[in-house]
């Protein structure tokens, strides 16, 4: 549903910026102003930026999900890798340990790159990998739990020094 409703658009749209979540603001509620913070800061452009869930079926929490939680990532996969494929992905930024673990091992991204430590009182890592064909994995803190506009919790310079390490002309 979601990407028949995106190709119907008349102007390119994000739901971080552009959906109304909770009735506030577009781009206002929840992770999007962390994400936006992020893709700020990294000069990406979030309605330029391909995002998706790694299992389309929405819910509040991971764990309301467990139960189908390993059938729906695999069912879910196909569509990823089609995108990943389609648009020569290079760098794959993923919002928590479930879903980084998953995308790495899926793509083969098991050698540890960088990482960054929260500098707070949680210390959170979040972590980069590299597959063999030169993809990237980066696992990062959820949005939904960790404030990345703080600077002791913005994983944003590790995303940025994966994204610089890519040479783009050649």
């Amino acid at each position: 549903m979601s990407i028949a409703n995106y190709r119907c658009l008349e102007r390119k749209w994000s739901a971080y910026a552009d959906d109304s979540w909770e009735g506030a603001a577009p781009g206002t509620w929840g992770l999007q102003p962390r994400v936006l913070h992020m893709l700020r800061e990294l000069n990406l452009d979030p309605r330029l930026t391909p995002a998706s869930n790694v299992v389309f079926v929405r819910s509040a929490t991971e764990a309301m999900l467990q139960a189908e939680k390993s059938e729906l990532l695999d069912m879910c996969w196909p569509v990823h890798q089609a995108v990943i494929d389609e648009l020569s992905v290079k760098t794959i930024i993923c919002f928590g340990g479930t879903a980084g673990k998953w995308v790495r091992e899926k793509v083969g991204a098991n050698q540890l790159l960088d990482s960054f430590r929260e500098t707070n009182a949680r210390r959170w890592k979040s972590e980069a990998h590299g597959a063999a064909n030169g993809r990237t994995v980066v696992t990062v803190t959820h949005p939904g739990r960790a404030d990345w506009r703080n600077p002791a919790a913005d994983p944003t310079p590790l995303v940025s020094r994966v994204l610089n390490s890519w040479d783009f002309n050649g």
